[in-house]
C-alpha cells in the first residue's frame, strides 16, 4: 500500500504548506513544510525531495494531493 501525502493548508505568509501522511487511513506524519513558489508543480518538488523516503519500496511508493487551493488569490 502506498502513502498518501495530503496539503491541507497553506500560510503564504510564512510560504509553509500543512502536510499530512497516511497509510491505510492512518496518519502516519504531520508537519509544516517550506516553499519557494506557490505553483503545484513547485509544492510538489519541495515535497518530494523532503519526504524522499516515502518513495521507496518499503512504503509502496507516495501520492501527493492537494486538498486546497494553490496560486495566487487577487
Amino acid at each position: 500500500m502506498s502513502v498518501d501525502v495530503q496539503v491541507t493548508a497553506i500560510d503564504r505568509q510564512k510560504q509553509v504548506v500543512i502536510v499530512e501522511a497516511y497509510q491505510d487511513a492512518r496518519r502516519i506524519f504531520k508537519s509544516p513544510m517550506p516553499y519557494k513558489i506557490e505553483t503545484r508543480a513547485s509544492i510538489e518538488s519541495s515535497l518530494r525531495k523532503e519526504l524522499k523516503n516515502f518513495n521507496r519500496p518499503s512504503w509502496g511508493g507516495m501520492n501527493i494531493v492537494f486538498m486546497c487551493r494553490i496560486g495566487d488569490m487577487k
